[in-house]
């Protein structure tokens, strides 16, 4: 796979896991005792570690535009760590409704009581997916690495073979000088007869 496309994937991703952290994860219902029967939590709230590690995907992924062998590998481990506790943070919140709504139900009930229910939406999931796809880039970024340096190193050979075709107009410098010298020659020899003299 090329550079070009782990680094759009990459960047794809932590986009995503943005994207969903910034919606509602939980919605907690049948509240008793507060100005609101429904309390809703956000994926911020109920995962922050993962919002975190979507920056650290999307840093990751300008970083891999310049990155060389080893850094490529560095870089592709790190991917592939934030990648996975972003899927630790978001399946857990999502596993977990009672437990990831419970500070926003008790702000507010003014209590510890549960509510009645609970309602997952499909948010955490989507950042869920967004960190499986991190932490493929991250793979494929540490194994294909030393790949990508042998197709910039080909890429610098060819274009200085590209540059060679120049030489063989240094080569014909020598015929067109030996051209011009037997002109002169013959502009010589008609000068000579024209005085009346004989060349030969």
């Amino acid at each position: 796979m090329r550079r070009r496309t782990v680094v759009l994937a990459a960047l794809a991703a932590g986009a995503l896991v943005l994207l969903a952290a910034g919606q509602t994860w939980v919605v907690a219902s049948g509240l008793t005792g507060g100005l609101s029967e429904e309390a809703t939590t956000s994926g911020g709230a109920a995962a922050p570690g993962a919002t975190a590690m979507a920056l650290v995907v999307l840093a990751g992924a300008i970083a891999l535009t310049t990155a060389r062998r080893v850094g490529v590998v560095v870089v592709g481990a790190l991917l592939v760590l934030a990648g996975i506790m972003i899927v630790t943070g978001a399946a857990g919140a999502a596993l977990d409704p009672a437990g990831t709504a419970a500070s926003a139900v008790a702000e507010a009930t003014g209590t510890t009581a549960d509510a009645r229910s609970y309602a997952v939406t499909a948010w955490p999931w989507v950042a869920a997916a967004g960190g499986v796809l991190a932490a493929l880039c991250g793979a494929v970024a540490a194994l294909a690495g030393r790949g990508w340096v042998s197709v910039r190193r080909y890429e610098k050979a060819e274009a200085a073979d590209a540059a060679e075709p120049a030489a063989p107009g240094r080569a014909a410098a020598p015929e067109r000088t030996e051209a011009e010298r037997r002109r002169t020659e013959q502009m010589d020899a008609w000068d000579e007869l024209s005085r009346g003299n004989d060349p030969t």
